[in-house]
């Protein structure tokens, strides 16, 4: 099992610290916490060490059983990670300064090291810690930027630590090793064609199968853009671009690169001929010719180089593997995953099925699972 160490110190937003060790846990990461003394006064060392099941170091001589445990405990773990840490400790880090454990521990870590900031608006913009987070940047260390909101000091702005999920999120996707290096595009979410200018035709989709593959793979290290439908209400950490209709998205990929594509958004394949201006009012019986809309997987196969890698998508309801299989050799991706949907199946689901063949007629049954989970098969699937 992967360790991290996660660092906390004396703000008020330490509360947030046992989610964030949560997070990681939830990753199957065993977190070994190290606090200053400061944050004690702020929680309890006894909530971490129920939560983690590991003795908490705070003081950098008393808890010291096995000599220089400062080095050793980089050398057992992934990276560290400080959240919250204070103007206070991002002053020590830059400076140099190791007069408690935790500025010790820094200063001994050949691990990659992040730093999540959390203050005052007026003490994290003051040209001090500017300075001293843009030392840190350049010696190596990532930080994970402070959002706005709400502050402890009854004040609205910039200080906020970020989420317990965005911290572990850009943790593991900087460190992440299966995919590093590898340009991943994902499509996901519902195209919409409007009829007039309130109404359009769409599908259920929600996305969050294709956002399930955009953010494991950032986590196993790859470099992800998801290409997101406007209509879709998922949350990622991703770098995402929105689209409404097909051609939006056909101008997205044709202007993209990458190594592996994933296929993964619904989308439509009708749109009506003519878009009425204003709203149509009811009027009994309305005639729409509707036209085919643009076969953008079918256009994108025929650019690919011999080094992409296309994965289409197939939403049936009957006849699965014969579907499939045609879809994949009409279309021309690399290997298509075929999932059947309809009422209480695929679609707006938090679990998906299914399976996935490849061109030389290999087929995998992928069986149900959380969609997150799905994702990872797929993306183990292609390493």
């Amino acid at each position: 099992m992967k360790r991290v160490i996660l660092g906390v110190t004396g703000s008020i937003s330490a509360y947030k610290a046992p989610e964030i060790l949560r997070e990681f846990q939830k990753r199957e990461w065993k977190v070994r916490v190290v606090m200053t003394e400061n944050a004690t006064r702020f929680i309890s060392p006894l909530t971490f060490l129920a939560l983690s099941g590991e003795e908490v170091i705070v003081d950098q001589f008393r808890d010291l059983k096995n000599g220089l445990e400062h080095i050793k405990l980089c050398d057992e773990a992934e990276a560290l990670v400080v959240a919250p840490a204070t103007a206070n400790i991002i002053a020590k880090f830059a400076s140099g300064i190791a007069d408690d454990f935790l500025s010790s521990l820094y200063l001994a870590c050949k691990k990659p090291v992040f730093v999540a900031p959390a203050m005052n608006e007026g003490m994290l913009l003051h040209p001090a810690t500017s300075r001293n987070i843009e030392v840190l940047k350049r010696d190596g260390v990532i930080i994970i930027e402070p959002e706005e909101g709400y502050l402890a000091c009854e004040e609205h702005g910039k200080g906020r630590l970020a989420e317990p999920s965005r911290i572990v999120f850009e943790v593991l996707s900087h460190i992440g090793k299966e995919m590093k290096g590898i340009k991943v595009v994902v499509t996901a979410g519902a195209t919409r064609e409007y009829i007039d200018s309130v109404r359009f035709i769409s599908n259920p989709s929600s996305g969050k199968q294709g956002v399930a593959i955009a953010e494991e793979a950032a986590l196993m290290g790859a470099n992800v853009t998801l290409f997101l439908s406007s209509s879709s209400a998922e949350r990622t950490y991703v770098k995402t671009e929105r689209f409404e209709t097909v051609e939006e998205l056909r101008e997205k990929l044709l202007e993209v690169k990458y190594d592996i594509l994933f296929m993964a958004a619904a989308v439509g394949d009708f749109r009506p001929v003519e878009v009425f201006e204003g709203k149509i009012k009811r009027q009994g019986n309305i005639n729409i010719e509707f036209e085919s809309t643009p076969d953008i997987l079918k256009e994108i196969a025929e650019r690919k180089g011999p080094d992409q890698i296309i994965v289409a998508f197939a939403a049936e309801t009957e006849d699965f593997l014969e579907r499939g299989k045609k879809k994949l050799l009409e279309k021309g991706a690399d290997l298509i995953f075929v999932n059947p949907v309809g009422r209480d199946k695929g679609f707006g689901t938090g679990e998906n099925q299914g399976y996935l063949i490849f061109k030389d007629g290999t087929v995998q049954e992928i069986e149900r699972a959380p969609k997150r989970e799905v994702a990872r098969r797929l993306l183990l699937s292609l390493l």
